[in-house]
């Protein structure tokens, strides 16, 4: 039998079958939809930590106090500067303030650290225009991209040099501040901790200046290499106990894929299971489409076809049903990948920060859909409309010709 022919004819049995057929296929769509939005989404949420981790630094650890009665200061930050494995330490302030140049008013961060260890925590930043600001300085300030070309209005943007300022609210009152800027950041992108594109950076002296007091509202320190990551907050344990929240990019997004893992081995085999129901709802569609057509098997077999010739004809349809099933749930995986990726993002925002480091946290990422991902997807629901229809086909191929034409 021509490979067309016996295309064509099993096609017609699941035509003439149509709403069987239909759900049968339902089941595999639904299988296939679950794993390309599954593997997608975590490929891309995986993806996302990597280049986070990449871009922020996976040697920093931020310490914050938790208790009123701890206060950070100088003697804290050279103290810990001398722990083993410590590359540099430096005050760190990060507040919510209000920024306004020329007809430019919004919201941003205000950022201060020692420039020098500024570019230990984010290596991947660059300066686009002016120069890097200077311990000493107290009233120059570097913009991120996003605040001195506001995304919003491309006609404006804020000018090297030009004068800005700053109103940061302190208990009842807002207090203004004014800077020059210095400098201006290329575009970096928005990473946990710190949206720096959305940010204005100062020296540690010129917050000091601002905030009025020897204390800091938390410390970063960059570790040598991520080996000493969890030594140092080891010790950094042994020193503060649980006056401190430590903070590391490095052991949280080992935590979070952990976690991911699991969860996503745990989907994976939901999903599995749902297309070994979707395998068995085509054995069973078959097996009935079997029985139904007993004595057409008969007509067949007496017009000359052979048993493997039957067998053909019923795999090559329980393989139809894996190809259009694959083929819907590609398409329809595609389309919700892109949707539930959205969703996640907003499920990861943290809405009310409890702690100051938090706030700017900005999570977006978007699923990885790869050729690889949709042909292995495909594959496999042929895979299940094969293995499914296999006993189908055999019983339909050993049946007795002669019984099978008395069959009414």
């Amino acid at each position: 039998m021509k490979p067309l022919d016996l295309f064509s004819y099993a096609f017609k049995g699941l035509k003439d079958r149509r709403a069987r057929s239909a759900l049968t296929i339902l089941g595999v769509t639904i299988g296939i939809l679950a794993v390309v939005m599954l593997i997608s989404n975590t490929q891309g949420f995986d993806q996302f930590l990597t280049d986070v981790l990449s871009r922020i630094g996976s040697n920093n650890i931020w310490i914050v106090p938790t208790k009123k009665s701890l206060k950070l200061t100088d003697t804290d930050v050279m103290k810990l500067m001398r722990l083993p494995g410590v590359k540099a330490a430096s005050p760190f302030y990060l507040r919510r303030i209000f920024f306004r140049s020329g007809s430019i008013q919004e919201y941003a961060n205000l950022i201060a650290v020692d420039p020098r260890v500024l570019k230990l925590i984010l290596p991947d930043l660059e300066l686009g225009e002016g120069a890097m600001l200077q311990p000493n300085d107290l009233g120059t300030a570097s913009l991120g991209y996003k605040i001195a070309h506001p995304p919003e209005d491309p006609n404006k943007r804020v000018n090297l040099y030009s004068s800005v300022t700053v109103d940061i609210q302190e208990g009842s009152m807002v207090k203004s501040y004014t800077f020059m800027v210095g400098g201006i950041f290329k575009e970096f992108g928005s990473t946990p901790y710190l949206d720096v594109d959305k940010s204005v950076l100062i020296t540690v002296n010129a917050a000091r200046n601002i905030f009025k007091s020897t204390s800091y509202p938390s410390i970063v320190l960059v570790a040598r290499s991520p080996d000493d990551v969890e030594p140092i907050i080891n010790m950094l344990r042994q020193i503060y106990g649980d006056d401190i929240e430590i903070i590391s990019p490095l052991t949280i997004v080992r935590h979070v894929k952990a976690i991911l893992g699991n969860f996503s081995l745990f989907m994976l085999i939901v999903a599995s299971v749902s297309l070994i129901v979707a395998g068995i709802g085509i054995m069973n569609t078959m097996i009935m489409s079997v029985m139904e057509r007993t004595r057409e098997i008969g007509v067949l077999r007496a017009l000359g076809f052979s048993q493997k010739d039957i067998a053909a004809v019923f795999l090559t349809e329980a393989a139809l049903v894996g190809v259009i099933g694959g083929i819907l749930g590609v398409s329809t995986g595609v389309i919700s990948s892109l949707a539930m990726g959205g969703v996640f993002s907003r499920m990861l925002q943290i809405e009310n920060p409890s702690m100051t480091i938090e706030r700017g946290l900005e999570l977006s990422y978007s699923p990885v859909i790869t050729p690889e991902l949709l042909g292995m997807s495909f594959i496999f629901a042929v895979i299940v409309g094969l293995v499914s229809g296999l006993y189908p086909a055999l019983k339909a191929a050993r049946m007795d010709p002669v019984q099978a034409l008395r069959t009414e």
